[in-house]
């Protein structure tokens, strides 16, 4: 989860003994920077312990090209890589910003309306957002199941979704987050037929616009996630990545002295630093320090719905009359 911080408190002393929620475990806790600094070491055992072993000389300017072209394509990979990140967020926080927008306008347009029944029309829109949060989960991509049954009971036992309908949901094939939402949308439609003391301006189309805003958010989510940067492009990054800090680590060898091994260290790990930080950037949904606090979103919509309808009411879910999921007979 996202560690916050006050960058005014990291200074260029604390720096060196942080670590939650740093690159560092990422990078240490991998065998490349120990490759590279072992061969690094091993090439400066042989030039000033073993001279019947000739090396070669590699003169530190010819890898002026490979660094140059190294920085070039490690800088623009970083780049997608935040532009990435910073992407995902606003999708994020453009969702919370539909649901907050879809309680004001039951506020607006339903002024009669008990909290319980402004309760009901709106849960159904951020159990949309639960579950896109939990098809995005790591588990879910190494399990059939998208969303567990902790979760499932979790929605139930916040009131966000009935038992019927969470039978509905975990038989329905689709994409789940939309069929809520194509609910919610339903449920304003009856709840204007049927008010009476509604808000003369009461139409569908507000809630509609903040629906399809919604589903274009959790859209841009999914499909950006299910399309990572193109394989060949990483693949070359981390190609030229590689052969640069083995040419360094040999080039520095012609320096004799051992102290090019810790400067080799910390030349690595600024780069594998800085490569490893734009991976994790890349897909911040899952459970380490680098990824989005999912579960703080989750909580701060779910408070700030209640909080909007009432601070005191008694949230009980009332069942739909669902429509059957099964296909209507089609004429040719």
């Amino acid at each position: 989860m996202t560690v916050l911080y006050e960058p005014s408190h990291v200074t260029e002393a604390t720096v060196l003994f942080r670590w939650r929620g740093t690159v560092l475990p990422r990078v240490l806790g991998r065998p490349t920077l120990w490759f590279l600094v072992l061969f690094h070491g091993g090439l400066v055992y042989l030039r000033l312990y073993r001279d019947d072993i000739p090396l070669p000389p590699l003169p530190g300017r010819l890898l002026a090209l490979p660094s140059l072209l190294l920085v070039l394509f490690l800088a623009s990979y970083c780049a997608h890589c935040f532009a990435r990140y910073y992407s995902f967020y606003s999708s994020c926080t453009g969702m919370s910003g539909c649901v907050m927008a879809w309680v004001g306008l039951l506020r607006v347009h339903f002024p009669a309306a008990s909290a319980v029944q402004l309760w009901n029309l709106s849960r159904l829109l951020v159990a949309s957002v639960y579950l896109l949060y939990f098809h995005l989960a790591e588990r879910a991509a190494a399990s059939a199941k998208l969303v567990t049954e902790q979760e499932w009971m979790l929605l139930a036992h916040t009131q966000l979704l009935s038992d019927e309908e969470v039978a509905r949901l975990k038989a329905y094939r689709g994409f789940q987050p939309f069929l809520c939402q194509i609910w919610a949308l339903r449920a304003i439609m009856e709840r204007l037929e049927a008010d009476p003391r509604k808000d003369p301006a009461a139409v569908i189309e507000p809630f509609q616009s903040q629906v399809l805003t919604l589903r274009g958010h959790c859209d841009d989510i999914v499909t950006a996630r299910a399309q990572p940067i193109p394989l060949a492009y990483f693949h070359t990054v981390t190609l030229l990545l590689s052969l640069n800090l083995l040419m360094t680590g040999y080039s520095m060898v012609e320096v004799g002295t051992e102290m090019t091994v810790p400067v080799f260290f910390v030349v690595c790990l600024f780069f594998l630093a800085i490569k490893e930080t734009a991976v994790a950037l890349s897909d911040p949904f899952g459970g380490s320090d680098l990824d989005f606090n999912t579960d703080m979103f989750l909580a701060s919509i779910l408070s700030n719905t209640k909080a909007m309808l009432s601070s005191s009411a008694n949230y009980v879910s009332t069942t739909l009359q669902l429509p059957s999921m099964k296909m209507s007979h089609l004429s040719a």
